[in-house]
């Protein structure tokens, strides 16, 4: 549970350094978060293995989205954030809330996502993890064409 609350830590310092605060204030029981402009506001009563992923799921859309334009995309951002969020908490080494509501059984949490969409979560998720003071992973290079399967390796 420390480890946890110094993630929880360690974030709301990164978000300060860069311009942002973390808030905690009434929301709707099914709402853990919501990020606008640059404050990123967390549902009050949450437990610390709640709110660190709904934190970093905050810190994705402040990151990754907060300059794009609300439309059409909006589905696509959330699929982003939530696999920045698997991202990190496997990094972390905290198995996050299986949610697989379709039942794909996507091996990754990036299966299925559109390549710039992939760099967006894996720049996002670099990011955090920076955060955290996890040590950065090797880069991922990646190609596809049209219709193709992306297929990732390890430098």
């Amino acid at each position: 549970m420390i480890a946890i609350l110094d993630h929880i830590q360690a974030l709301e310092a990164y978000l300060e350094r860069a311009g942002a605060r973390v808030v905690r204030t009434s929301l709707p029981e099914c709402v853990h978060g919501r990020v606008f402009c640059d404050v990123i506001s967390l549902r009050v009563g949450l437990r610390p293995e709640q709110e660190l992923p709904a934190l970093v799921h905050e810190v994705t859309h402040w990151l990754a989205h907060r300059h794009a334009r609300p439309g059409p995309h909006c589905t696509l951002f959330e699929y982003e954030a939530e696999a920045v969020e698997t991202l990190v908490m496997r990094r972390l080494g905290l198995q996050p809330a299986e949610y697989d509501p379709f039942g794909a059984g996507q091996d990754s949490p990036t299966d299925g996502l559109l390549p710039a969409s992939v760099r967006r979560v894996l720049w996002a998720s670099s990011r955090i993890c920076g955060a955290l003071g996890l040590e950065s992973q090797a880069p991922v290079h990646f190609e596809a064409a049209a219709g193709k399967e992306v297929v990732f390796e390890n430098e």
